[in-house]
């Protein structure tokens, strides 16, 4: 596969470059309305009830048209000495075409009869075919019946090139487990399963070389409950404390899907500016519990 990609070279402070992601909870808030009886389904009919649909836009950049007059390098199969080129479309590397794009998706859904969110600009609703959308860069993730989300498929095929990743439901027709944004979403007869990707946790373990060691039950302990040991105030080695940011880092994004681990993976993150011999103690100590707990699942039953 092969991507042109512009590199753009930042000259100024313009803070109005900026392009909108939703929180993780909006996705969770699809979930949980899914599952809601009178919002997802009607009493005693759950197998009738809203279904979740992913779509990925592709090349989703090339679809916004340029809004600054942008003069690229022309690839090298297609140069003539003397001559550049002007883009039309957005390019992905150029400092405003995720916003662009942001724009030029919104445009559309508002022109189709979509509300655009207050507390979100990446959340939509069709209060008349009562279809709700999350969208993260070029990732759509929406809820609503199937007659509904047929139809914005329909309106889709008409605007953007796009990939079907798949249609999550109760019935026995209809897809039951997806991976998005490297996360495990499944559906079974009590609802909605989440998880975040096993594969931070075990990147975790690596890269702080515990993996033949006893597992432990809890992430972390109470600072009143440590003692100081000799040497504990020195600052780490250099590749140590690149090491140890590297898993903080990583435990940092786990944790948006794993509540077992937010407060310990916040209290490391306060000392990984100067992290010092005893910080590496408690990381390791941390890198010890997925041993214990690999998987955290998170439930929407239904409710």
């Amino acid at each position: 596969r092969s991507r042109l990609v512009a590199k753009e070279i930042k000259k100024d402070d313009r803070t109005d470059l900026f392009a909108a992601t939703p929180p993780l909870e909006a996705k969770k808030m699809l979930f949980s309305l899914a599952v809601t009886e009178g919002v997802g389904y009607q009493r005693g009919d759950w197998k009738k009830g809203m279904k979740l649909d992913f779509i990925d836009i592709k090349r989703a950049y090339f679809h916004a048209a340029a809004k600054r007059d942008l003069y690229i390098k022309l690839p090298e199969e297609d140069r003539k000495e003397g001559h550049c080129g002007k883009l039309d479309k957005s390019m992905y590397g150029t400092r405003d075409a995720a916003q662009n794009w942001e724009e030029e998706y919104s445009n559309w859904l508002i022109e189709i009869g979509f509300s655009r969110g207050i507390a979100s600009p990446c959340v939509f609703y069709h209060s008349k075919r009562n279809i709700r959308v999350v969208i993260h860069g070029d990732d759509f993730t929406l809820l609503g019946y199937e007659e509904s989300l047929d139809w914005f498929i329909e309106m889709l095929k008409k605007k953007f090139e796009y990939k079907h990743g798949g249609r999550l439901g109760p019935e026995d027709k209809d897809d039951k487990a997806i991976r998005i944004l490297n996360r495990v979403v499944s559906w079974d007869s009590e609802g909605i399963k989440y998880e975040a990707d096993q594969r931070h946790a075990e990147v975790i373990i690596e890269q702080l070389g515990v993996k033949w060691k006893q597992g432990i039950s809890t992430p972390g302990v109470n600072p009143s409950d440590t003692k100081d040991e000799e040497g504990d105030d020195e600052n780490l080695e250099p590749t140590d404390a690149t090491r140890d940011r590297a898993a903080v880092a990583t435990g940092n994004y786990l944790s948006q899907n794993r509540s077992d681990i937010k407060y310990t993976v916040k209290e490391l993150s306060r000392h990984m500016g100067t992290p010092k011999v005893k910080d590496a103690r408690k990381l390791t100590r941390f890198a010890k519990y997925p041993l214990t707990r690999p998987r955290q699942v998170s439930r929407y039953d239904y409710q």
